[in-house]
């Protein structure tokens, strides 16, 4: 991966997740809505009573799409071509990510996944989603 993520002060607790690999969301502990990505304030309600907790990781293929171009510039050229997936968390929020599933497996809309770490330059483990084999939607 050419660029890694710069994390925010509303983002890494996020990214200290991915370091233990566990994916974590955001809830509000006003109005009990789950979000991703990392924000200041629920998108709901506004509320700043924000808490981080443990995501079961799994969710539904909601789309894909193989990119083939290295939009990001020449040093994204070594990662083409690469799947990206829109995945419907069990917890409710939709999570753009990437595919790890390999290219013998690609994702089908309403499939189940669950994700998976993968470690990248720097030590830096970012989730990726897989098939979740043991499951069925």
């Amino acid at each position: 991966i050419a660029e890694l993520p710069q994390p925010t002060l509303d983002s890494q607790a996020f990214w200290d997740g991915c370091q233990r690999q566990q994916l974590l969301l955001q809830h509000c502990g006003s109005c009990r809505h789950v979000f991703y990505y990392a924000r200041r304030l629920c998108p709901a309600c506004g509320s700043s009573e924000l808490s981080w907790q443990a995501s079961s990781g799994r969710g539904t293929v909601y789309s894909a799409s193989q990119v083939q171009v290295a939009f990001q510039g020449p040093h994204w050229q070594s990662q083409l071509p690469y799947t990206v997936v829109l995945v419907d968390l069990e917890e409710g929020p939709r999570m753009l990510s990437r595919w790890a599933g390999g290219p013998e497996h690609r994702p089908q809309m309403g499939q189940r996944v669950r994700v998976r770490f993968v470690q990248v330059q720097q030590e830096q483990w970012l989730p990726f989603f897989e098939p979740d084999e043991g499951q069925r939607a």
